[in-house]
């Protein structure tokens, strides 16, 4: 026979569990927005990047965040780093624009409290539909006026090699 303790007792138990349901739920949604955001942000920059949009490679960055490098050239490693200021005048001082695409083919991407991202991009840089280099990127992101932005951006590019 069940008395009125008893009820009491599935009573709590189904609201709290209801409760952790709803809440765990919750999370894992804003989790996933949170990790959609960061992967447009990150693919608005690939794709502006490739097309030489530089006017909106700006509003993508905080102020003084950096931009860094590590690429195999002629058999040498080759590192730098940059703000993203720095960065900018170089790509705006160039007299030619090679086009190309990046494309991703697995994103890891990590999000702490809503408030920071951290996303790694495996991808392929095509230049004429010809692959010409494997990169790893990082980006980290931060919120900033309710939208990410990057604090910074880094990549590994090693040549895709021919047969």
């Amino acid at each position: 026979m069940i008395n009125a303790r008893d009820i009491v007792r599935i009573t709590f138990l189904t609201m709290s569990a209801s409760l952790l349901l709803v809440i765990g739920l919750s999370s894992a949604l804003a989790q996933s927005a949170d990790e959609d955001a960061a992967r447009r942000l990150v693919l608005s920059f690939l794709v502006a990047a490739g097309d030489g949009n530089l006017d909106a490679l700006p509003g993508m960055f905080v102020s003084n965040a950096n931009i860094g490098t590590a690429s195999l050239r002629d058999g040498s490693w080759v590192a730098s780093t940059m703000t993203i200021d720095e960065w900018l005048a170089k790509l705006h001082e160039r007299k030619t624009w090679t086009r190309f695409r990046e494309e991703v083919s697995q994103f890891t991407i990590h999000v702490e409290d809503s408030r920071m991202a951290f996303v790694r991009a495996d991808a392929t840089v095509f230049v004429d539909d010809q692959a010409r280099s494997h990169n790893i990127d990082y980006f980290t992101l931060v919120r900033e006026d309710g939208a990410y932005k990057f604090l910074s951006a880094s990549y590994v590019a090693k040549p895709v090699v021919s047969d």
